[in-house]
């Protein structure tokens, strides 16, 4: 990471000139503030000593004044002698979650004091200019006051404020991707406006550590961490305001489950301080949605229990440079980068190509992707592991809804006849003929009724004559699931629709066009009623649907006169 602070953490003191109530015309006034106190001082004196009965009002109003013209050579700062400097945050910083509650703050410790101390105030500078809201100022303390605007008590090595973490990221932008490096500005203020300004340097440590992709569902707001996995409908432009005020909830009408094999994609990289590289990213699939994430720092070791039958699907150890320099995953992909791989490292051709048509082909190290097999249906957590060379961790969590069921399509019986039977049109003029039946799907856990637990999409019906034409049955695709029980499973069929079957096949006295679904007078024929059920989960990379089929035969008389 290339920075533009050279000795980090050294500090600079920069002492501003003083007001112009300082310098000549600041010495006579005190000259004649100190000659009227030494008259006043004799007056008392004097009073006190020759006087037989000194009057107690007298003498009160005399140390009044006394006391008065001391304070205005105090105030008017006549004797201004300021304390500045700072020690920390120097060096690599990486904050510290347990000081404030949902905030990540770095401390700033150093000295603001001296006789004619008025108050000070804290900065953070980033390339130039001041971070808006970067800093929290602390009590006498040493706590955070979020109320305070500036210091207003001496401090002399404690604790001057915090840096707050998410303002400064939040200020920064994408420039902190390429550029780590703030400074810390204090200027502490006299009571005659004089200031005295130092400034310590610091890195803050960064990684980039998510799940944003899961096979064909997207956590567009992947920087929340109980986002849910959505049916693709990515935002055409960045969500507003800024993700650490966003709380408007995602509509659950949208949350996705998926299935089969499918890619984990994101982002996993260390970067920010001098000698921070990527070590490794591990990826684990752990039952249910109870596995709460990590705080960042926790080492492998210490990471809290994993229910049964929890498993690694995924680890990359990065062993040298040339290893993380050709296998980034942290690319500008709008997908994000894939990150289930093979444990083993491989290798891949490259090649190069000049302005004077040179090729140049060289073998670099490579990681080969691989799919997460997704298993049985059920709830999941993915969890996201990013540790980088000092031993740094850093976690992301992704509840994933898994379904690997297909739903229930099945024909029971049309207009009360059931498969291969004789339909007869006559038996069906004026009314309509029932087609009873099964379209319905599994919740995947529990019997919550919202998607993805209630997982039916659609279903269709149409019917195909043997050697003929087809037709619908039901005008548009059905979204209640038939029966409609919840959670089921259904003690029996229901309706799937009501076929006006004489209106779809007869043909009347016929003939009837080549390749027409109608059937003359007079005619049978076999006819084949089919069922197709969706549900709404994302199978595969291509977002594909479970999809169930069923064929229901049945020999169609038209018998009307």
């Amino acid at each position: 990471m290339a920075s533009s602070i050279n000795d980090l953490g050294a500090q600079t003191h920069v002492p501003t000139k003083p007001t112009d109530r300082v310098g000549v015309r600041g010495c006579i006034e005190l000259i004649i503030k100190l000659l009227i106190l030494i008259v006043l001082l004799a007056l008392l004196l004097l009073y006190w000593l020759f006087q037989q009965e000194p009057d107690p009002r007298v003498i009160a109003a005399l140390i009044a004044l006394i006391l008065l013209v001391a304070a205005l050579i105090y105030r008017q700062g006549h004797f201004v002698r300021l304390n500045c400097g700072l020690t920390a945050p120097s060096g690599c910083v990486h904050g510290d979650s347990s000081i404030l509650t949902d905030h990540i703050l770095e401390p700033i410790k150093g000295t603001a004091s001296g006789s004619g101390f008025s108050h000070y105030k804290l900065f953070v500078v980033y390339q130039g200019g001041d971070l808006a809201d970067g800093v929290i100022y602390a009590n006498s303390s040493g706590n955070p006051d979020q109320a305070a605007t500036q210091g207003n008590h001496q401090v002399n090595g404690g604790t001057l404020g915090f840096v707050n973490i998410h303002k400064i990221v939040e200020g920064a932008g994408a420039d902190l991707l390429t550029n780590t490096a703030f400074t810390i500005r204090l200027e502490v203020v006299g009571a005659d406006g004089s200031k005295k300004i130092c400034t310590v340097n610091f890195e803050l440590s960064a990684s980039s550590s998510f799940i944003k992709k899961v096979g064909a569902a997207w956590s567009h707001r992947y920087y929340l961490d109980e986002e849910p996995l959505q049916i693709p409908a990515p935002p055409t432009t960045a969500v507003s305001p800024a993700p650490s005020t966003v709380s408007t909830p995602t509509p659950v009408t949208n949350n996705a489950s998926v299935g089969g094999g499918i890619y984990v994609r994101g982002s996993a990289d260390s970067f920010g301080c001098t000698g921070e590289k990527i070590a490794a990213v591990r990826v684990w699939e752990i039952p249910g949605h109870g596995y709460a994430k990590p705080p960042n720092g926790t080492p492998t070791a210490s990471l809290p229990a994993m229910p049964a039958g929890s498993q690694k699907i995924s680890e990359v150890l990065y062993l040298t440079d040339d290893q993380r320099q050709h296998n980034s995953l942290r690319g500008a992909s709008s997908e994000g980068n894939i990150l289930t791989y093979h444990d083993n490292w491989f290798t891949r051709w490259e090649a190069e190509y000049t302005d004077a048509g040179l090729i140049n082909i060289y073998i670099v190290p490579d990681i080969r992707e691989k799919t997460w097999s997704t298993p049985a249906t059920g709830k999941f957590t993915l969890l996201l592991q990013v540790e980088d060379t000092p031993g740094n961790t850093y976690y992301d969590v992704q509840r994933v809804w898994v379904d690997n069921e297909s739903p229930i399509a099945k024909i029971s019986s049309i207009g009360g006849l059931t498969a291969c039977k004789d339909l007869k049109l006559s038996n069906f003029v004026g009314t309509t003929a029932k087609i009873r039946g099964f379209a319905w799907d599994h919740p995947i856990e529990g019997v919550s009724p919202n998607p993805p637990n209630n997982n039916f999409r659609e279903y269709s019906m149409g019917f195909k004559k043997n050697g003929g034409g087809s037709g619908s049955i039901t005008a548009a695709p059905v979204t209640t699931a038939v029966p409609s029980d919840w959670p089921g499973p259904p003690a029996a069929d229901g309706v799937l629709a009501d076929w006006d079957v004489v209106a779809a096949i007869d043909g009347g006295a016929g003939p009837v066009p080549a390749n027409s679904p109608k059937l003359a007078r007079g005619d049978r024929c076999a006819y084949v009623i089919t069922l197709s059920v969706t549900d709404r989960t994302l199978v595969g990379e291509g977002g594909n649907n479970h999809h169930s089929t069923d064929l229901y035969a049945i020999n169609v008389i038209n018998d009307i006169t």
